[in-house]
């Protein structure tokens, strides 16, 4: 392998850690990836109770991480190459894309229009525009104060768009 596709592929897995890192890391989205901050309490009880009791101790965690582990190790060397990794991570946001088309795909025929992709970011700017510009700077993004909404008053809470659910 090239060196440029080295560096290509190391940038390629840094943005999608970026995004992902933590599913690796037993984070939400993976089967039996087994967890960490990100997962509720049941998808961790999921993860790690084994044998269905309703618990898990510190060995199950262990026994389940190394199963996922040796399960990406193709080559059976102890340790994961990029190419390996990133098997375990595209394995792990399988569930979380699935998710994500069934959201857009709002009237559940399998596909996902130009309309159904673009339905939650309609009013992307109004939302994030402080100032009425109309345009959505830097300074608009950074986190607000609890409770202050656009304009630096309480943001009124709107209505979905018909047929629009929130989850």
């Amino acid at each position: 392998m090239s060196r440029t596709s080295i560096l290509a592929t190391a940038a390629l897995g840094l943005v999608a850690l970026a995004g992902g890192q933590a599913l690796a890391d037993g984070g939400q989205g993976g089967r039996h990836m087994g967890g960490s901050g990100l997962m509720g309490g049941g998808q961790m009880m999921q993860g790690f109770d084994r044998d269905g009791d309703g618990s898990f101790t510190q060995e199950d965690v262990d026994a389940v991480r190394g199963e996922r582990f040796a399960e990406f190790d193709a080559d059976g060397d102890g340790a994961l190459s990029l190419a390996e990794y990133e098997a375990l991570w595209l394995d792990a946001m399988r569930e979380r894309m699935v998710r994500g088309f069934q959201h857009h795909d709002r009237d559940g025929d399998a596909l996902v229009t130009v309309e159904e992709f673009t339905l939650t970011t309609g009013n992307l700017v109004e939302r994030h525009d402080r100032n009425g510009d109309g345009v959505v700077t830097r300074d608009e993004l950074q986190r607000r104060p609890h409770g202050e909404g656009r304009r630096g008053g309480q943001r009124p809470r709107q209505a979905p768009p018909a047929g629009d659910s929130p989850n």
